[in-house]
């Protein structure tokens, strides 16, 4: 099992978070504080040295500085050695007051040894005294002072913070994770009790707008796309089954007639194999169409830029299609239209199959002395074709649905018509395979109107 859990990962980025931010805190503290320490202590050591000055040169001093013996110095430093033992009391611990000459030579020296403490800061100031001239005073401080004190126990009070800190962080991190992680255990568990048979179930909303909404409304968006494409699924294999459930039952039919019948009857027999024929000749139809939409129904293709002419398809497909139905008038402009070139992007093939399924349903579903009219208007950006016809029309309840898979109107549900009730659901997938589109304008027992929208070439 792995250990690294999106919760512990977050409880994790959490504390190291807070926990960086807390030492770089703690450093910036350090570091300011010891600077402004080391900037208050040299103003101390350098006033403190001005007071030493003055009490060095004070009359009462002078017995102290021009002490007989053996000096340390040249001239009468030599003849003289100066005490400062008087002011002994006036150092604080770790700090040292030096006397030296001009070659910087220690006359006499007083408070911490320089031969086992570092000095961290020192003040000097140059003097002249009786006797010795100009000598220099100077005051250091080493790391045993009350300040450096200071500086050690802020240290370790800020390394005690840092670490109680990180535990804190750690804390905090895991509160904060399991928090935040909780709403999304609970999608979790809904998600998972949503299965092939309840894609109709969705995911309680938070009432917080922020991403965890968003993100339940995204998979509730998702689960509704999902349930639509399944129903879709479900009903087009249904709908094929029952589709080819007729013709297959025919065709059995058919030839148990032969196999009873056939052998003694010359008639039986060329009727049952006609109907065979015919039935057979259906289903191919059929599966072709089934092929032709699942082929549509693809991505982008690779012709997606390929340019046509819609006026060529019209002039190889209205020859044909007139003998549809004879007694339906078929009009269309003679000139313009067939005579200059119409550019579309979309293939001959294509424009071809969806111009013939259109006409086609134009012609059929329109009684004997009617007519179908096409027309076109060619704009900027695309071409309008427009199909109209006198026929038996469309109901208005009937048309959000003229584009299903099987879906056949009142009017076309006989099996005379020849129709699988693909025809449509084809065209509109092509069409906007190609960037184009379709649309139905029908009044029932008036007539239908269907508007196409190629992308011009």
């Amino acid at each position: 099992m792995n250990t690294w859990t999106f919760s512990r990962k977050v409880s994790l980025s959490i504390a190291a978070a807070s926990l960086i931010v807390a030492i770089i805190a703690n450093i910036f503290v350090y570091v300011t504080f010891r600077h402004w320490t080391a900037q208050q202590e040299t103003a101390m050591l350098d006033l403190k040295l001005r007071q030493l000055e003055i009490q060095i040169g004070e009359v009462e001093f002078l017995p102290h500085l021009l002490n007989p013996g053996r000096g340390k110095g040249s001239g009468a430093a030599a003849v003289f050695a100066p005490d400062l033992s008087p002011l002994a009391s006036e150092l604080n611990p770790g700090q040292r007051l030096e006397l030296l000459d001009g070659d910087d030579v220690v006359l006499d020296d007083l408070g911490s040894k320089k031969e086992s403490d570092h000095m961290l800061r020192k003040a000097e100031r140059v003097i002249d005294l009786p006797a010795f001239g100009r000598v220099k005073l100077r005051l250091s401080e080493s790391g045993l002072s009350q300040s450096a004190a200071a500086l050690r126990e802020v240290g370790r009070l800020l390394l005690l913070a840092t670490s109680m800190t990180a535990v804190l962080a750690a804390f905090a991190g895991l509160v904060v994770a399991r928090s935040t992680v909780a709403p999304i255990r609970g999608m979790i568990r809904e998600v998972r009790s949503i299965g092939a048979n309840n894609l109709s179930s969705r995911l309680r909303l938070p009432s917080a707008k922020d991403e965890l909404y968003q993100l339940a409304e995204t998979f509730n968006s998702f689960l509704h796309k999902l349930d639509t494409s399944f129903e879709k699924q479900r009903r087009f294999v249904a709908d094929a089954s029952h589709e080819l459930k007729t013709p297959l039952a025919i065709i059995e039919g058919h030839a148990s007639m032969v196999h009873r019948w056939g052998k003694s009857s010359a008639e039986v027999m060329d009727e049952s194999l006609g109907f065979i024929m015919n039935e057979t000749k259906r289903m191919k139809e059929l599966v072709g169409q089934l092929l032709l939409l699942a082929e549509a129904e693809d991505g982008i293709p690779e012709d997606a830029g390929e340019i046509s002419d819609l006026a060529a398809t019209l002039k190889q497909l209205l020859p044909q299609t007139v003998h549809v139905n004879p007694e339906v008038k078929l009009s269309f402009v003679t000139g313009p239209v067939l005579e200059e070139s119409i550019p579309i992007r979309m293939p001959a093939g294509s424009s071809y199959q969806v111009l013939r399924n259109i006409i086609e349903n134009a012609l059929k579903y329109t009684p004997a002395g009617g007519v179908v009219r096409i027309l076109h208007d060619i704009q900027a950006d695309e071409v309008v074709l427009t199909v109209e016809d006198t026929g038996i029309g469309i109901a208005k309840e009937q048309l959000p649905h003229v584009f299903d898979r099987f879906y056949r109107t009142e009017g076309s549900r006989t099996r005379s018509k020849g129709g699988s009730g693909l025809g449509l659901a084809i065209t509109r997938t092509i069409m906007e395979r190609y960037g184009g589109s379709i649309e139905i304008d029908s009044d029932l027992g008036i007539g239908t109107t269907v508007t196409l929208r190629f992308i011009r070439g």
